[in-house]
């Protein structure tokens, strides 16, 4: 069932989603990855493993579920923009704000701004994303 109405209000936050990475979130067997290595890390330059963009970008995508439900699922659109890297010990929080609805013969589509923090409250993914509420 989602949290948000048809009605709902333009600058109204949805709730956070938070997350603390650890390496082992990422290792897949032995492989030895700028992912899941130090060693393979630093021979890139990086200062530690970076977190996978799809597993980071999950924390958008279940706020998106748990504000809209079955209206994400169906009829939910979104477009993202990786803006840093999240490395793999990094907490992270996506959030999101209401910003504009249409009605559509669907329903009410709503539009939201999408980002997420690290625990420095930088940027390191941003976007938009919508969905119909009927």
């Amino acid at each position: 069932m989602p949290i948000l109405t048809p009605e709902v209000e333009i600058g109204t936050e949805l709730p956070e989603i938070a997350c603390q990475f650890q390496l082992e979130d990422f290792k897949r067997g032995d492989a030895q990855t700028i992912h899941t290595d130090m060693q393979a890390a630093a021979r890139e330059g990086l200062r530690a493993p970076v977190a996978t963009g799809p597993q980071v970008a999950a924390l958008v995508f279940r706020q998106l579920r748990m504000a809209f439900g079955k209206g994400w699922i169906e009829g939910g659109h979104c477009k993202l923009k990786f803006m840093r890297p999240v490395y793999v010990t990094d907490f992270c929080v996506a959030r999101a704000k209401v910003a504009g609805r249409e009605q559509t013969a669907e329903g009410t589509r709503v539009f939201c701004d999408v980002w997420i923090e690290n625990q420095n409250a930088e940027k390191v993914i941003a976007g938009t994303a919508s969905g119909v509420l009927a």
